[in-house]
């Protein structure tokens, strides 16, 4: 499965599996409720399935470079969380260019470290992914440029570009992306003067492609203490997801396709 920027997992730590977390405390920890005693039962049995599949990973793989745990995720399927994220297609070429040129880069390098990356947000379930990632670069690239992070509307890119139109391309179009605070919440229709642009963007760059079906926002890279090197990638799954909301995933080997299809805006 070849993905944008990074792969997903239903199950990454965030409470260890060592614990007696059973059941109720699920529903608890993330205020779990279900529309009916059939649903509620099919998500305990999904739910009980994908805690045996983290122990048998666990005893199968002692030495792996990842752990699994439970999170607001466990209770549903890997092929929900893919359906819906099966989404992305691929843009076309205008204003786009094929190549970077080379630089020096340090070892390491985190762009949260440097106050230009907004909190994780979560998508939900039948979220929209590309105007959540999409959003969160052009604001990221805002504030790069401008020392100022501002939240933008997801909302306005969910409205205004919706699947399969491509979001850089429609952001583009659109003049920008608007601020949330502008333009909170989904309207279901586009209203494109409702609200002013405050970051935009002029090209955009991209990588060969390949059949990717999600996207994330790469925030960084570095190295374990192991030698291991790796991207930082954030989610949009919320925080109890993964490492607060971001992953790590291996650099230097398209692991999962992660360098198959990169796009950068300037």
């Amino acid at each position: 499965m070849y993905i944008k920027l990074i792969i997903f997992l239903v199950v990454l730590n965030v409470v260890s599996t060592s614990s007696p977390f059973d059941w109720l405390k699920f529903k608890r920890h993330y205020n779990k409720h279900y529309k009916s005693a059939t649903e509620e039962a099919k998500r305990k049995q999904i739910f009980l399935e994908n805690v045996n599949r983290i122990h048998t990973y666990e005893r199968l793989h002692p030495n792996a470079t990842f752990t699994l745990g439970i999170n607001h995720l466990t209770d549903r399927r890997i092929e929900e969380l893919v359906s819906h994220s099966k989404h992305y297609i691929k843009p076309h070429t205008e204003n786009m260019e094929s190549s970077l040129k080379p630089i020096h880069l340090p070892d390491s390098f985190d762009w949260r470290t440097k106050g230009v990356i907004s909190p994780v947000k979560d998508q939900g379930i039948t979220g929209d992914v590309e105007a959540f990632v999409s959003v969160e670069v052009v604001e990221s690239l805002h504030a790069i440029q401008t020392g100022q992070l501002i939240e933008g509307s997801i909302a306005r890119v969910a409205d205004c570009c919706p699947q399969p139109v491509d979001p850089f391309l429609c952001i583009m179009k659109l003049g920008g992306i608007c601020s949330a605070a502008d333009y909170p919440t989904p309207t279901g229709q586009c209203i494109p003067n409702q609200c002013t642009p405050f970051a935009h963007f002029d090209k955009i760059m991209r990588l060969k492609n390949r059949d990717e079906n999600t996207m994330m926002q790469l925030v960084g890279y570095g190295k374990t203490s192991s030698g291991d090197l790796f991207w930082i990638c954030k989610n949009s799954w919320g925080a109890s997801w993964g490492e607060a909301g971001y992953i790590r995933i291996l650099r230097g080997q398209n692991t999962c396709g992660i360098a198959s299809y990169v796009v950068q805006v300037a």
